[in-house]
């Protein structure tokens, strides 16, 4: 089979690429012009397939707003993966959040429709979830509600899903993942991977939080499955386990032989910590902590995984086992 993948050069789109070639599938990975591809060749080195695998991967530079080009492309393919968005929880990106999570969603949508693809895959988040307040399990079932709190970013996740039901009701056939907080190998300069990063780097600070996580390995395998089966029209909950961020913050600094975090984000700490955040947000100096990812660091949310792995008769990998396999890549190959 033939697979167009948006986002191609990304953490989870590098991953899926090596997952398609192994699997003897054909790819062809969309980037952008100003596309980094470190993160690949670091996968790449990791993953360690044959040269040949590779003649079955072609590179194509297209900006998604390229709604002519990306028919062109897609007209060749069987299925297309849109991965490519922007995660962030910075006030000042909000525009830009809106840009490319609706936006140049509607022109994925809008090129498959004018293609002869049989299903449009759409990566979203547990993010575009709506949560509760009585920590009970959140599935499928649950429906987006306005009245409860969410970030940003989950919020233009959920247009982008608004544009995926739009395609179906046009006519395509289409599926929604929501993934946890993927971990594996990768650049840990850049989203959830950061975690392994302060664990090597021995970051004082801990929280009672808890949130699902999931390996790269099996959101990739997941992916593949759900695009070549008969569903059409539904989403998925990806998590392997729900786990506190102590507990995985523990496990990785174990995996390095590295001082735990030994200071729990709490009362008065997390005062601190929330207005010291606040100034540097103002000034435009956040990285991966902000007030969203704060706050989200002592909420409590648990998700089920029972329909996706009902559907594809599938078992996760537990994440202590993805944090030492991921964590064996970084000591060899630290992406510092």
């Amino acid at each position: 089979m033939i697979f167009a993948i948006t986002g191609s050069t990304g953490f989870l789109g590098v991953h899926i690429i090596h997952h398609l070639l192994k699997m003897d599938h054909d790819v062809k990975a969309i980037h952008r012009s100003k596309s980094s591809f470190n993160e690949f060749e670091l996968v790449k080195n990791f993953r360690n397939l044959s040269p040949s695998s590779y003649d079955k991967l072609a590179w194509h530079e297209c900006e998604l707003y390229d709604v002519v080009r990306l028919s062109e492309i897609f007209q060749e393919c069987d299925y297309v993966i849109h991965l490519a968005g922007m995660i962030s929880y910075s006030s000042k990106d909000q525009t830009k959040m809106i840009r490319i999570n609706q936006a140049y969603t509607a022109h994925v949508v809008n090129a498959a429709i004018n293609s002869s693809i049989k299903k449009l895959l759409y990566c979203s988040s547990i993010a575009a979830i709506s949560k509760n307040d009585t920590h009970e399990i959140i599935d499928e079932n649950v429906d987006w509600s306005s009245e409860q709190p969410h970030s940003y970013y989950g919020y233009t996740k959920h247009l982008g899903e608004n544009e995926i039901w739009r395609g179906k009701a046009e006519g395509l056939s289409v599926a929604i993942v929501n993934p946890g907080i993927i971990l594996g190998y990768g650049d840990w300069q850049k989203g959830s991977n950061q975690l392994f990063k302060n664990a090597f780097k021995e970051f004082w600070f801990h929280s009672m939080g808890v949130t699902g996580f999931v390996g790269v390995e099996d959101v990739s395998k997941m992916i593949e499955k759900l695009c070549l089966s008969e569903v059409n029209g539904e989403r998925f909950i990806l998590v392997s386990e729900n786990k506190t961020f102590k507990s995985v913050a523990y496990k990785m600094a174990n995996a390095f032989k590295k001082r735990a975090p030994f200071i729990e984000v709490k009362g008065i700490v997390y005062q601190l910590i929330y207005w010291f955040i606040s100034i540097l947000e103002f000034i435009g100096l956040t990285g991966m902590l902000t007030r969203e990812t704060v706050k989200a660091s002592i909420s409590k949310n648990y998700f089920s995984n029972e329909k996706v792995q009902a559907y594809l008769n599938m078992e996760f990998e537990p994440v202590d086992f993805v944090i030492e396999q991921a964590s064996d890549g970084y000591k060899k190959s630290p992406s510092s």
